[in-house]
Order: structure tokens, then sequence, then C-alpha cells
């Protein structure tokens, strides 16, 4: 138990300090080489400690949103240290010259180590008054960077548990946004060594909205930069973490939408193999968040400029998706994507989807005579081993572990079919099924409604009068054109072929002045 002189002096203490800050926030004086040396030392010596065992677990088993954060005992005397210092450094007094005299490499590598604390109240005064100290100290700034860099390495490369990188990054994040251009090879450097391995921790949780500012940031600074972080984004992709993947794709979004579209050509077949991959996850969050991804104007503009590339790539798994899915959501986001891509370019989607089954029906044919090669191999040398095919029954391979080999078509386990042709025959593909049917209905029926739309449309030049007039009172050499050009230019008010009036007024020139057989003769004779 602590007796009551110890806490009768914590008391005096702390009365003191709060008289300090209260001066401090009152007074005005001039700091002397002295009180600079005697606040670095004070804070050194009140604030510089070994940080208590962890509490909360690390890694991936800490939940942001359930794990309660570990409040630091001492609190209530270390918090009035922090705001002393905070505001003495932000002083109008305060001048970093004189401080650089005590202000020592070592003093900002003891305040980097408490970013470790589990306390968020005191990484946050840590947060600011570094930013505070970095903005001041212009000789310090590369190596309060280089070490942020370390502590970056540490955690991705060798531990995976840090309580600070997302205060860190926030930091970072103002500090890159101060860059000039074009960015030094050191600033390069931090991307890559520094920012781009904190997507492999496998709990990147808590700091990873920071994370995808600070990238994001670095390519709106540096275009030529977009092609080397989506290639890091996908190497470090992750194959069975769902929560991760979603990340993974908000980050994506982020950055797309800030992608210029020189650079987007670069990387969109790179970017959308991998993004099919992710249509045909059973997860449906993972797909559903894909498709999001399109919903932006500026992203749908980008793929809408390069829709010729990008269809081929994702239609297969848009029509696997929007068949075969399990969530009915999901497949009805599928077909409207499928439209959406319609929408887009009518005459690419029909090449595409003309392709696609032609692609599909050889692989089926494929299949096929692979399977009577082998059954003609084996029934000339062992036809002993051949397992007749029994309609309405499964054979001894439906309890194989891979689905895909279901049956086999009658051949023996040792022949393996290779796994693309067999999502053939576990699709039931069908080049004539309804799906297909309506895709290339809604297909012709776009392309003709584009090609009536073009010929329905107006010559909207600039017509002087003396051109109308003529154009107006020109008589056809074909007598019914004649006839009805005649009644047209006598009748007070007449009704042209496609439906206008013409009532002789100056109303003429509006541009419904004349029908579309009408205006097509005209040009030609003026």
């Amino acid at each position: 138990p602590i007796n009551l002189s110890e806490e009768e002096q914590k008391e005096i203490k702390r009365e003191t300090l709060l008289e300090l800050l209260e001066f401090l926030l009152t007074q005005k004086m001039t700091f002397t080489p002295q009180i600079y040396r005697a606040v670095f030392s004070m804070v050194s010596t009140n604030l510089f400690r070994p940080l208590p065992p962890r509490l909360n677990p690390v890694g991936e088993k800490f939940e942001v949103d359930e794990d309660e954060p570990i409040l630091e005992a001492a609190w209530p005397h270390v918090q009035i240290i922090y705001e002393f210092f905070l505001r003495f450094v932000e002083s109008n007094e305060f001048d970093a010259q004189s401080a650089k005299l005590v202000l020592h490499r070592n003093f900002i590598t003891q305040m980097l180590d408490l970013f470790d604390s589990e306390d968020p109240r005191e990484r946050d005064y840590l947060k600011t008054t570094l930013h505070r100290i970095y903005g001041k100290f212009l000789s310090l700034r590369g190596f309060i960077r280089k070490q942020i860099k370390f502590i970056f390495q540490t955690f991705a490369l060798e531990h995976e548990y840090h309580n600070g990188i997302a205060e860190l990054l926030e930091i970072l994040g103002s500090i890159i946004n101060g860059f000039t251009l074009p960015l030094k090879e050191e600033h390069k450097e931090f991307l890559v060594q520094g920012l781009i391995p904190l997507h492999k921790p496998k709990n990147i949780v808590p700091y990873h909205p920071q994370l995808s500012y600070c990238v994001a940031q670095y390519i709106e600074k540096d275009p030529s930069l977009t092609e080397l972080v989506f290639r890091a984004l996908i190497r470090y992709w992750p194959v069975a973490n769902t929560r991760k993947q979603l990340l993974f794709l908000t980050e994506i979004e982020d950055l797309l939408q800030v992608v210029e579209p020189e650079q987007f050509v670069v990387i969109q077949e790179l970017l959308f193999r991998k993004l099919t991959e992710a249509i045909v996850s059973p997860a449906f969050q993972i797909v559903e968040k894909v498709f999001q991804l399109w919903h932006h104007e500026y992203i749908l503009n980008l793929i809408a400029a390069n829709v010729e590339v990008i269809l081929p790539i994702v239609f297969p798994s848009l029509y696997f998706t929007a068949k075969n899915h399990w969530n009915k959501a999901i497949r009805g986001m599928a077909a409207n994507d499928i439209r959406l891509f319609m929408d887009i370019d009518t005459v690419i989607f029909g090449r595409v989807l003309d392709n696609y089954k032609n692609d599909r029906l050889k692989e089926k044919e494929d299949r096929e005579n692979r399977v009577s090669a082998w059954r003609e191999i084996f029934k000339k040398t062992e036809p002993a081993k051949l397992i007749p095919k029994v309609e309405g029954e499964a054979t001894e391979t439906s309890n194989s572990s891979d689905p895909l080999l279901y049956d086999n078509e009658g051949l023996p386990l040792s022949v393996k079919i290779p796994h693309h042709l067999n999502h053939i025959a576990a699709d039931e593909f069908d080049a004539n099924e309804q799906f297909f049917k309506e895709l290339d209905r809604l297909t012709q029926t776009r392309i003709t409604e584009t090609l009536n739309k073009k010929l329905r449309q107006r010559e909207l030049l600039p017509m002087d009068r003396l051109t109308f007039d003529a154009l107006y009172q020109h008589e056809s050499l074909d007598p019914e054109a004649g006839e009805d050009n005649g009644a047209g230019a006598g009748g007070e008010n007449n009704t042209d072929s496609d439906g206008s009036f013409s009532d002789g007024s100056d109303s003429r020139y509006s541009g419904d002045y004349t029908s579309d057989s009408d205006s097509a003769e005209g040009e030609g004779d003026h």
C-alpha cells in the first residue's frame, strides 16, 4: 500500500505541474537555454519509461471493435506532462535553433518507442507533439522519416504487432502531402520499403484507412508509381482471408479514383484478371464489393474507354456468377452488370459474347475428343479397366474428393482430364440456353435501336434562308414525289412524312422543316 507521505508528494508534484502549465498559457517570457535544458530533462524523466507487458491479444486475434484498450494507470500524472510539453513546443516564444542544442536524436527515438503504448490517449498526444517537432526542426525531418520506416519494416517483416502504426501513418499522410515535385528517390524508397510491406500482415484493420490514404497521396503526386503500387497489391493479395480481401478491394476503389487514364491503360489487364478471381468468389461480400467498383462515375468512364480490352477478361466470370452463384441477389447483380457492359458498347459486347460461346463449344468438343481417344485406347489395351456408364447411377468415381472428376466418363481414375475442361461438364454449358438467347435478343435490339437513332438524326448544320427556300421549293423528277412536294408547298398546314408540320411561317427554321428523305435529296442537289 502507498503511504500517505508518498501520496502527498505526488499531489505536490501534480499541483506544481499545473501551476507551470497555467503560467505557460497565461504569461509571456523569453525561453533561455537553461529553460530548454530543464524542460527536455523533465519530459525525458517522466515520460520515457519501459512499457508494461501487453494485455490485449496481438496480430490477427486483436479485434478493434471488441477488445477494450488498456489505459495507462499513471495517466492523470502523465497527461499533464504531455500537455505541458505540447504547449511548450507550440508556444510563440519557442525557438527551434536554441532547442536544437538539447533536442538530440536519442530523444526522438525514445519518443517514437512510446507509440507502442496501448493507451490511445497517450498515442494521440504523441502524434500531435511529434508532428509539431517535425514541422519546426528541419534538420531532424530525414531522421524522423528514417526511424518511422524502420518501425514499419520491423512490424511488417518481423513482429506483426505494434499499437501505433495508425497514428504514425496519420503523421506520414500530412508529411507526404507536403512533398515537393518531382519526388526525391528517398521518398520513393519510403513507399517501396516502408508503406507497401504494411500490406503483408494478416491484421491490417486498425491502420488500413490511413495506409490507403498515404498510398493514394503518392499516386496523386507521381502517377508513374501507379503500376508499381498495383503490382505490389496483387503480390500481397490475400488468398483465404475474406476480411483482408474486402480491405484490399476498398483500397483499389480509392486508388482508381486518383489514377490517370494513361496509367489505367498500363494496369487494366493485370488488375481485372485479379478482379475476375474475386467475382467468382463464394463469399458474397467480396463479389458485391467488386460490383461496386464500376458504379463510380470516374471508374466507369475509365472502363468504358477501354471496354474492348476489359470485357473479354471479365465476361466469363460475370456469366459464371450470374448463372451459378448460390446467392440470388448476387446472381441478379451479375446479370445487371452484364447489361451495363452491353449498354457501354453493344457491338463489342455482341462480339465478346459470340467469341465466348465459340470458345466454350470448342472446349466442350476438345473434352469429348479427349475422352473418346482415351476410351479407344483402353478398349484396345485394357478393356477391363473401363467403368460402364449407367444412366441415372453414380459410379465409384463419384466419391472422388474432386467434384469436377464426377463420373469421369467411365474412365479409370488414373486418367486426369484437365481441370478447365472438366468445368465444361460441371457447368453443363449449353450455347442455346435461355440466358444466351436473352442476351442475343437484347444485343440485337440495342444495335437496331442505335442504327435507327442514327438514321433519324436531323441535319443540324446552319443553313441560310436562300438555301432553305431552294430546298423547300424543289420539285423532284419522280412524279409521286413531285405531287407530295407540291401539296406540301401549297397547303396551309401540311404534315411531312416524319410527322412534322410546315405552315410556311418562320418556324420552318427550327430544324423540323422537312422529312429525312427530302433532306437527303436536297443535300444531293445542293
